[in-house]
């Protein structure tokens, strides 16, 4: 069993929701460039992609600032029996 402190998990969310407020185009950038040499298709993001990849930031700025705030740490099993 792995033991994860809820600070460290409310950081990344917050780095993350950070990273989709200040460059969702890159992000678009770089899914179009993934979608198009792992999955062989074309993604073409609508004209609302940009808006609703900064509401994921959004949501993801006030999960890691709830999350920041518990004082806990998280057990996450890794599935094997010893």
């Amino acid at each position: 069993m792995v033991r994860i402190d809820s600070s460290a998990v409310g950081s990344g969310l917050i780095i993350g929701g950070l990273v989709h407020l200040l460059f969702p185009n890159q992000l678009l950038t770089t899914a179009r460039y993934a979608y198009k040499h792992s999955l062989a298709v074309e993604f073409t993001p609508t004209q609302t992609a940009e808006r609703r990849i900064r509401a994921v930031g959004i949501a993801m700025l006030a999960a890691g600032t709830v999350v920041s705030a518990t004082d806990r740490s998280i057990s996450v099993s890794s599935g094997r029996v010893e």
